[in-house]
This record gives C-alpha cells, sequence and structure tokens, in this order.
C-alpha cells in the first residue's frame, strides 16, 4: 500500500497541499474530513455541537480504522 498521510494543526494546508500533490503524482486525494462528515450527515461543527467531542473522536476513530487505500495522499483532521 503506497500512500502519502497529511498530519498537521486545523488550517495548516493539508486538504490544499493533498490535492495538489495528488495531481502531481498521479494519486487519489481523500481528505478524512470529508469522510467524516459524509458518515455522520452532517458537518464537523454541527457533529461537534450536537454530539460533543467524546461521540466526535470516536466517530474519527472509526472512520480512520476504515480506511483501505492505495496510491492515495490522505489528509488527516487537525
Amino acid at each position: 500500500m503506497k500512500n502519502i498521510v497529511l498530519i498537521g494543526m486545523p488550517g495548516t494546508g493539508k486538504s490544499v497541499v493533498g490535492r495538489a500533490l495528488a495531481d502531481r503524482l498521479g494519486y487519489t486525494f481523500v481528505d478524512v474530513d470529508d469522510l467524516i462528515a459524509a458518515e455522520a450527515g452532517k458537518t464537523l461543527p454541527e457533529i461537534l455541537r450536537s454530539e460533543g467531542l467524546d461521540s466526535f473522536v470516536e466517530l474519527e476513530g472509526r472512520v480512520g480504522e476504515s480506511l483501505n487505500f492505495e496510491d492515495t495522499v490522505i489528509a488527516t483532521g487537525g
């Protein structure tokens, strides 16, 4: 499995850099925040407001454990 995983604080450009890097390498790009929001059917702030931090962290863990990609640039949550 050949992937590149980008980590960092929120707002540091993981998604912007990740898209550009994936494009340059011919890789797929995945933003874990988008996967979390899709799984919950809510935005990240909505999840945090309605479910709380503990539920968000649990969801984030489940989504992270389910990742199974190859030749992908993955931007993790901040």
